[in-house]
């Protein structure tokens, strides 16, 4: 495949090779009868001025009017008498009184054309001379009664114009194809250095690398050419980009509904195997008392509610999280819903001594859904308990800043891992990775507040202490 430098090169060199040979061949064929043409006019002009010269001077003085015209416009010029004699002659050796014959050629037109001549027709032909393969541009008119005026000029000098002509026209074209070429090659390097520039990148982008960027400055179609590759890959980079974030949310998102299936597999199989099995014990009367058979019974009831909590959760956590949840927003005032939080657990005999420490302003207005909020304080409150040291401290409190709410619930107790607080929120982590599922709880619970305090458009999460564990989220004030 020929690259676009050799076929501009090519193109050049065979549009001047055309338009050269072009030249040579009108010069050859057609400038002689141009240059004819256009001495037709001298030619008449000279004749009616030597017509007027004719009347008005003696043969002596017209003889060297026009031996002195000769001198001047190197034509010849012969009077011809009735018997076809040249009489007068601008030849410088012709002397008056002198008389040759005219050349057979010349009579014989003069012959055949005698009528018109006598009629003062002009004739402006192209005749052979008396020499051999010579030809003269000849002028023949009427000059007096019995006498003709020739006027010729050797067609020979425009013969040897004609050739040196196109030896000129053979050594400057050679010269223009020579600068025709190099001009050529150098514009064809310029139009092609920005084509395989964009190609360089448009093979880049085939291999998804968007990191080039066209750099030329033209403003015609290669530059307009530059500029589209420039949108399009950016466009694609973005695109892909997108796609890959897409592919791995996606990704972890299947991660999650993995890890989700297996741990509501993990969390089911064990309660119902507590209950199948102290089931079977009851079916086969292995209560050795009735004592023995009410524990049975009382395990049976306790995973039965624990089952039911967590069915309850997990349908929860899957309407909130599909987007079909729908949320009841009202201006409610959250410093109550937190105190009367606060007062029903105080007021419930809990396994260990607590301290119940609340510090919160006298009003909280905020737009919000109360009873799902609320549900977010009951299960970080119930967490907190579940995990502070016996005669610890619980403390609540709420500040303002900007535009926000900070609600924190601490417990005083161990420190949680560091490698398990990014995961903290999502489903059935802290039963089976951080906190003990011994200690109450569906594994639900963080991951329900989480989904509730984003619906909310706020924020939460988790932070050490040095004597305890702080759960947070955030709520945009209402105006």
């Amino acid at each position: 495949m020929k690259s676009i430098t050799m076929k501009w090169m090519l193109a050049i060199v065979f549009l001047l090779t055309i338009l050269i040979g072009s030249l040579m061949f009108v010069n050859t064929v057609f400038l002689e009868k141009y240059y004819i043409f256009k001495t037709k006019t001298p030619f008449v002009n000279e004749y009616k001025e030597l017509l007027e010269e004719y009347h008005s001077l003696s043969n002596g003085k017209f003889l060297n009017a026009l031996k002195s015209r000769s001198s001047d416009t190197e034509y010849k010029y012969r009077v011809i008498n009735e018997k076809y004699d040249v009489v007068l002659s601008s030849a410088p050796e012709f002397q008056e009184g002198d008389k040759f014959p005219l050349a057979r050629i010349q009579k014989e037109f003069i012959l055949k054309n005698k009528k018109e001549l006598t009629d003062e027709k002009i004739f402006y032909e192209t005749l052979k001379s008396g020499e051999i393969d010579q030809y003269d541009i000849t002028l023949i008119a009427k000059l007096g009664k019995d006498h003709f005026l020739m006027i010729t000029k050797p067609l020979r000098q425009v013969s040897e114009n004609l050739s040196i002509a196109n030896d000129f026209i053979i050594i400057i074209g050679i010269g223009i194809l020579i600068i025709g070429v190099l001009i050529a090659y150098l514009m064809s390097r310029r139009m092609v250095k920005p084509v395989l520039e964009i190609t360089e990148i448009t093979s880049r982008i085939a291999h998804l690398d968007f990191s080039e960027r066209y750099q030329g400055t033209l403003k015609d179609e290669v530059g307009t050419l530059g500029e589209s590759i420039n949108r399009i890959s950016e466009k694609l980079h973005w695109t892909i980009s997108d796609l890959k974030q897409v592919n791995a949310d996606l990704e972890k998102e299947i991660q999650l509904q993995k890890r989700f299936l297996a741990s509501v597999s993990h969390e089911f199989k064990t309660p119902v195997g507590l209950i199948r099995g102290y089931t079977e014990s009851l079916h086969l009367d292995m209560a050795k008392d009735k004592k023995e058979e009410k524990e049975f019974t009382s395990i049976i009831l306790k995973e039965t509610d624990h089952l039911n909590r967590l069915i309850s959760d997990i349908i929860f956590l899957m309407h909130i999280e599909s987007g079909i949840f729908q949320m009841h927003m009202k201006d409610f005032d959250l410093s109550r819903s937190i105190q009367e939080m606060v007062n029903k657990h105080s007021q419930v005999q809990n396994e260990k001594p607590i301290e119940f420490l609340v510090e919160i302003p006298s009003t909280l207005n905020i737009n919000g859904d109360e009873g799902r909020l609320i549900q977010v304080l009951e299960n970080l409150i119930s967490n907190g308990i579940r995990h502070v040291t016996p005669e610890g401290i619980l403390r609540i409190t709420a500040k303002k800043y900007n535009n926000l709410v900070r609600v924190e619930i601490f417990n005083s107790g161990e420190q949680i891992p560091l490698e398990h607080l990014p995961q903290l929120f999502d489903a059935f982590y802290s039963a089976q990775d951080s906190r003990s599922r011994n200690k109450g709880g569906t594994g639900l619970g963080l991951s329900i507040v989480n989904s509730i305090i984003h619906k909310h458009n706020g924020e939460c999460g988790v932070l050490n202490k040095d004597d305890g564990v702080v759960f947070w989220f955030t709520l945009p004030i209402s105006d």
